[in-house]
């Protein structure tokens, strides 16, 4: 992935101040320290951009400052849902020991897919299991799992999951690994030595990349895929069932029924509800007694 230098828009005015072509050296320097009170995300821009920028001896102060930032800096700009794809990646290869740091930087709307290839191969335990939950991201770059594949940190619970999805969803290259992983046989060489790798991504430079992981293998022949449904004809709408109304609405349908002999509909009057009841006390066409055990029992005069 490319790191480029930010624009004059995107770094701002007073960032433009501190690190742009205008700065001194005394001003490089203490943004390169991280010694300029800055809020958000501004601190870590700075650095990327002075680590962008590649001039001496800014660039590598500005790299090991921010390997060595207090961890409340990496989340304060991490909250910037617009802080850029290629800072990003820049954060990702100087924190990757940092797991929480790790675990939500795979989740930022901003990140690139490399970079999560690059974490996928080079990260923790945690920030791979946040790598394997991103679904949507995994499925639109199956390369992140070839990375994860690979990783001899990554959990194995983790790694059968993201791939049996993909295998659902049809990717191109996940059946085969997904076989290889039930088999018991990773494609990838998982003897990876990943202590190496890591140092590797910690000491690049802006521009560089790692080699990147081997691709999926082809997909074996499915004997389950079966040719696509013949579209059918919709099926007749069978006819409602006849509705019987409940023993409640049956009893009162026949209080309110003025040919019911009056005992039964006394006897009937007892079992109503209160909604019922107001029924039977508002009505015009029934006995006077009637009404009037409806009105007493609902406490009305």
């Amino acid at each position: 992935m490319l790191h480029p230098p930010l624009s004059d828009a995107r770094l701002g005015a007073r960032l433009h101040k501190l690190v742009g072509p205008g700065a001194g050296p005394a001003q490089r320097e203490l943004a390169a320290r991280a010694l300029i009170p800055a809020p958000g995300s501004d601190t870590w821009l700075m650095l990327y951009q002075l680590w962008a920028l590649e001039r001496p001896p800014h660039a590598d102060l500005a790299g090991r400052t921010a390997a060595e930032l207090p961890g409340p800096t990496i989340f304060a700009a991490l909250a910037d849902p617009l802080l850029p794809a290629p800072a990003l990646d820049f954060m990702a290869r100087r924190r990757l020991g940092h797991a929480d740091e790790l675990a939500v930087l795979v989740r930022h709307p901003q990140v690139h897919a490399d970079t999560l290839a690059l974490v996928a191969r080079c990260g923790p335990p945690r920030a791979c299991e946040a790598i394997a939950l991103a679904h949507p991201r995994l499925l639109a770059a199956p390369a992140i799992l070839a990375a994860l594949a690979r990783n001899p940190r990554c959990p194995s619970a983790a790694l059968h999951a993201a791939v049996e999805l993909g295998a659902r969803e049809r990717v191109p290259g996940l059946r085969g690994l997904l076989r290889a992983l039930l088999s018991g046989h990773v494609p990838h060489d998982r003897s990876d030595d990943h202590a190496a790798r890591q140092l590797a991504a910690l000491r690049s430079r802006a521009g560089e990349d790692l080699e990147a992981a081997p691709p999926l293998p082809d997909d074996p022949p499915d004997d389950t895929d079966l040719p696509a449904p013949i579209e059918l004809a919709p099926a007749p709408v069978p006819a409602p069932l006849p509705r019987f109304d409940r023993p409640r609405d049956a009893g009162v349908a026949r209080v309110l029924d003025p040919a019911t002999p009056l005992p039964l509909a006394m006897s009937l009057l007892w079992r109503l509800r209160r909604a019922d009841l107001r029924r039977v006390a508002d009505a015009r066409r029934l006995p006077r007694p009637l009404v009037a055990a409806a009105r007493r029992r609902l406490g009305q005069p």
